[in-house]
């Protein structure tokens, strides 16, 4: 958007790991979204309001009376698209892969910043190129910004490697609490307010830990609960499966959503992690985990 000469301000939901800050180089963060500000919103990968958090009502008060375009690639339930602009589709890897469409699409060339953070979500969605989400149309788009003078190897040190020590100090943490429920199909682990504090860290610097879980042999759903201390509502849980169990519908039946096979939810009616794995394995109980 910069590049074709637009203003354009970003507002980000949740937790953002300090060690991506290079990805936003250049680009104006508005904490706090004023509605007279604005033209236009766009709401990228979630459907609405609603999913961007404990900001979701407050912002879709103030911004209500602004046209809304929603970039999405998760699937959807029935009324789960909002009144919107739509550019919607479940079988694309990634928003990146959609937002890189709409701009050939409309013959923008995209800055060198905006080519690698869209190959960054192709990249991060398919699990650098790992997944079953890597189709022939993925490969296809990341060949094009790699043309454009995107670096994939930039994208893996950042991402992969030039990671903070504070994140492998949590992870040590959060290993701790591993377990294995369901004859082994099902693991669990926690991160809790105490593990954040002992290691100095933030709850951004989860990311991928679920993956640790599925990693096991012989598990076919891993999660992991996200305690951040902020009480009922806040507690997040992160599903991730193998081929043949769909973690989505377990996220679904908690109100929450995302991907088949890689999901997350808000345990609202937990208020601390403990209660939230009760309520996991109470739920999972009925699941074809404990078949």
């Amino acid at each position: 958007i910069l590049s074709q000469g637009k203003q354009a301000c970003l507002f980000l939901a949740g937790d953002w790991s300090k060690h991506l800050d290079f990805f936003l180089a250049g680009v104006e963060l508005d904490p706090k979204p004023d509605g007279s500000k604005y033209d236009l919103v766009v709401i990228l990968d979630c459907h609405g309001y609603d999913r961007l958090g404990p900001d979701g009502p407050e912002l879709a008060e103030e911004l209500k009376k602004i046209p809304l375009v929603v970039i999405d690639h998760h699937l959807l339930t029935d009324g789960e698209k909002s009144d919107a602009f739509w550019l919607h589709d479940p079988e694309a890897s990634s928003t990146g892969e959609l937002i890189w469409l709409l701009a050939r699409a409309m013959n923008w060339k995209p800055s060198f910043e905006a080519a690698q953070g869209l190959l960054l979500a192709i990249a991060s969605d398919t699990g650098f190129f790992g997944q079953s989400n890597t189709t022939s149309e993925a490969l296809r788009a990341s060949a094009d910004l790699l043309e454009l003078g995107g670096n994939l190897e930039d994208i893996k040190r950042r991402i992969k490697q030039d990671q903070p020590l504070r994140r492998y100090k949590l992870m040590g943490l959060a290993l701790l609490s591993l377990k294995l429920h369901f004859q082994g199909r099902l693991a669990t682990m926690s991160v809790s307010p105490a593990m954040l504090e002992a290691a100095g860290a933030e709850m951004a610097d989860t990311e991928n830990f679920v993956e640790l879980g599925r990693d096991l042999a012989g598990v076919q759903l891993a999660a992991l609960i996200k305690d951040s201390g902020k009480g009922p509502g806040s507690i997040r849980v992160s599903l991730r499966s193998r081929e043949g169990i769909y973690a989505r519908a377990l996220a679904l039946s908690f109100g929450g959503g995302g991907h088949l096979m890689a999901s997350a939810y808000n345990d609202q009616a937990a208020d601390s992690g403990d209660a939230a794995l009760e309520h996991l394995l109470a739920r999972a109980d009925n699941y074809p985990l404990s078949v």
